[in-house]
């Protein structure tokens, strides 16, 4: 019977609760808004299933097949002003659909709380385009997927490194119908700051009904991004992520989930065919082949993704180099953050406060930081 004693070993990829047989585990909310599973233990009849699909409990790495890493970019250039980097994954998307497969991926619902769910039509695949900085809820999304791939159906499942690992622990096996991404994580932020977010930014705007929520609009480019919300009466409210008060929450990493300060996830041992993110600093390395549209990193880890890049190459302007090149190893997507020192006074907070303009204080550093940080830099100089 799975049960979690410290929140730092479980990611809440929900393969535990699609496991169990006698559907014993339901996953509920913490005051943090982090779903986590609960045994209802009159019903369990000890089969461990629970235990055997978990990614943290058997984190048993495959052995590094084939890495190869990329710099890419799709030539269709309204592709391009869609995605949030290089259109890597739309572009492979697209060859699954027109062959008749599936795809899974984070979607918004009608509330703007992000879900995993699938697509069957190049029509329908808009909704999981696009960045998307909130745990997305896997639901039964494993479970669909299996029920594809033994009907024979390719199937394109992405997600984070975890939500993978997750997957295959489900999954209990190989197919040769399934192929899957995940992206270049930094963290997964809790639901309810964003659900207080939103509540916060329907005040300040006046929307009553937001129609499009995107974090990363090419506005005024890639590297220099918009956060943008679209009313349902057309109505635009756009901010520059520096400026947003989400965006910062986020990326100062106050609102991770516990278990994203201690990821076995980020290496490059990866569950994954292909993992995928933005390929920061390129301007740096390779000018000549910067574009302020998005560049994307690819990087294969298995012969199915090597073949499913050799696939797209042709719609890609891409240049092969080794993975520390255009991945550093002190990225964030490759280390776990570390726990601000205000992290529980954060969340102690969001749950008393409707306004998370007054949740910022907690992002800024205490004063005994700021003067050790200042005495390092002198004794460096």
């Amino acid at each position: 019977m799975i049960r979690i004693t410290n929140k730092e070993k479980c990611c809440g990829c929900m393969a535990c609760a699609q496991a169990c047989p006698v559907g014993c585990i339901e996953m509920q909310a913490d005051a943090e808004g982090f779903l986590y599973p609960n045994v209802d233990e009159t019903k369990c009849i000890s089969c461990n299933k629970c235990e055997r699909v978990c990614p943290i409990i058997n984190d048993s790495k495959k052995s590094e097949d084939v890495i190869t890493a990329f710099a890419a970019y799709s030539k269709n250039e309204e592709l391009l002003l869609k995605s949030s980097s290089g259109a890597i994954f739309t572009e492979i998307a697209s060859l699954v659909l027109k062959d008749g497969g599936v795809v899974f991926g984070a979607a918004f619902d009608e509330d703007f709380m992000v879900r995993h769910t699938y697509v069957e039509s190049m029509e329908d695949l808009y909704i999981l385009q696009s960045s998307k900085y909130v745990q997305s809820v896997i639901g039964n999304s494993f479970k669909e997927a299996e029920t594809f791939l033994k009907a024979g159906r390719k199937v394109l499942y992405t997600g984070t490194g975890c939500q993978i690992a997750g997957l295959k622990g489900y999954l209990g096996k190989e197919y040769d119908n399934l192929f899957t991404i995940d992206v270049l994580c930094h963290g997964a932020p809790s639901s309810l700051v964003w659900k207080k977010y939103l509540d916060s930014l329907k005040r300040k705007t006046g929307f009553e009904k937001f129609e499009h929520i995107r974090f990363r609009v090419k506005n005024p480019s890639w590297k220099d991004y918009s956060f943008e919300v679209t009313s349902a009466s057309g109505k635009k409210y756009s901010q520059l992520y520096r400026d947003n008060i989400y965006m910062k929450l986020f990326l100062r990493d106050i609102c991770l989930r516990p278990s994203c300060y201690s990821c076995s996830f980020k290496n490059m041992e990866r569950y994954s065919d292909i993992t995928l993110g933005d390929c920061w600093g390129i301007e740096n390395i390779m000018p000549d082949f910067y574009n302020e549209k998005g560049v994307s990193v690819v990087i294969t880890h298995s012969q199915p993704g090597m073949k499913m890049f050799d696939n797209i190459k042709s719609n890609l302007v891409y240049k092969e180099g080794e993975v520390d090149f255009y991945l550093p190893k002190t990225a964030d997507s490759r280390h776990s953050m570390k726990v601000p020192s205000n992290r529980a006074k954060f969340f102690k907070k969001l749950s008393k406060c409707d306004d998370v303009q007054e949740l910022l204080k907690y992002t800024e550093p205490d004063a005994l930081r700021v003067i050790y940080r200042k005495i390092k830099k002198i004794i460096k100089k």
